[in-house]
């Protein structure tokens, strides 16, 4: 038996997808992937200082993140290749605060009576693993990506004081632009568990069962303190294992929308396109120390470490844009050799031959002003057949 399809107009159906993206949708390419089993294969961060090899992390020159009191270094991100992971490893320096002369710290974190060699009195304490993705010559000249979806399967630290993160983030601020932009798919910090913290419904002391994610913008100052949109403090499923367990977080980043999932559920939703990132953002990777508790709660206990964040993939996907193309199909062999971009119409007119989606094929199809059948078209019992209406970036 087989759907046959007669209709003239225009059909356009819902943009709002309520799960996790279709990987195997052929509108996604996937641009960018590491499984780690190569060490260093397409991340474009692994740049070192000419003398010494010391890690340098995006971006600019900065080497901490923040106020947070450490510092990252080359030899704390491990490829562990018989396992295919990366180790991102905190551990606290026995000295108890990091010679100068052991990384590089940009001038401006230095004051002139912090001693030689040393920071402020209140020093940088701990070494860490940090990674930062960059498209390279591999997948274009590009430096970050703009729009798509990110994900990262990963096992993180959850002690006190453990500050792991995946996100994407303009470094313009340092180069003197006016503006921030980044956007967090997944944070987790004791902070956000305990009565005081940043979360305004915290589920307790040292909970590994809640994280936050969310976006910082501000196009008028680089200040991204007071620019949060959509930020919320997500509790996994009951159904599933603490997060010092291996777990999927993902984002798809859209013009008009961002969606943030755990293990392929859905946690987050924002859709207001004036607060939604716009601009190229590296993607980055890392295991902080938080300064709540290692600076300004020194009192309560500062954690000596060492500490692991396990990383088994990060996988990119985006879609390909063909925003100002009418594209027409006429026979079959235009229904089969479609490129999968969005359009800004399709129409099928027929007028060569029936086209005939079979029972075992799945096809999806991106406009972004109509979808349009003029002539004798077939859906077979059993096919998956779906018309999305998508925006397009502005400059598209």
């Amino acid at each position: 038996m087989k759907k046959f399809l007669y209709l003239c107009g225009m059909m356009l159906l819902c943009t709002d997808i309520m799960a996790q993206i279709d990987l195997n949708d052929q509108n996604w390419q996937r641009v960018f992937h590491d499984e780690f089993t190569t060490p260093g294969r397409t991340w474009s961060s692994y740049s070192f200082l000419s003398s010494d090899r010391k890690w340098r992390a995006y971006p600019g020159n900065g080497v901490t993140h923040g106020n947070n009191h450490m510092v990252y270094q080359f030899t704390n991100c491990v490829f562990d290749v018989s396992n295919s992971q990366m180790k991102l490893v905190a551990e606290k320096d026995n000295t108890g605060r990091i010679p100068k002369n052991d990384y590089y710290l940009p001038s401006w974190m230095w004051v002139s009576n912090g001693g030689p060699g040393y920071p402020p009195s209140n020093g940088l304490l701990y070494f860490s693993g940090d990674i930062d993705a960059r498209k390279d010559s591999v997948i274009g000249n590009d430096i970050g990506f703009r729009y798509g979806y990110f994900e990262i399967r990963c096992k993180l630290p959850v002690h006190k004081g453990a500050f792991p993160a995946f996100w994407l983030h303009d470094a313009s601020c340092e180069t003197g632009s006016s503006y921030y932009e980044s956007l967090d798919i997944f944070e987790y910090s004791w902070h956000i568990t305990v009565p005081g913290g940043t979360n305004p419904n915290p589920p307790g002391a040292g909970n590994k069962r809640c994280f936050t994610c969310g976006i910082h913008f501000n196009d008028t100052t680089c200040n991204d303190s007071t620019s949060l949109f959509g930020k919320v403090y997500p509790i996994i499923p009951s159904s599933s294992s603490d997060l010092d367990n291996f777990h999927t977080f993902s984002c798809e980043w859209m013009p008009d929308h961002v969606v943030w999932y755990f293990d392929g559920v859905e946690m987050n939703r924002y859709d207001n396109p004036a607060h939604i990132p716009h601009r190229n953002l590296v993607l980055k990777t890392s295991y902080d120390i938080d300064d709540y508790y290692n600076y300004n709660q020194q009192q309560e206990g500062i954690w000596q470490g060492p500490g692991e964040m396990l990383i088994d993939y990060i996988r990119v996907y985006q879609l390909n844009w063909d925003c100002t193309t009418d594209e027409v199909i006429t026979c079959q062999a235009d229904l089969n050799g479609f490129d999968y971009a969005v359009k800004k119409s399709i129409s099928i007119t027929s007028t060569l031959g029936e086209p005939v989606v079979s029972s075992s094929d799945k096809k999806t199809f991106r406009v972004t002003d109509s979808f349009v059948v003029t002539g004798p078209f077939t859906v077979n019992n059993g096919a998956e057949f779906t018309v999305i209406k998508q925006l397009c970036p502005p400059d598209e």
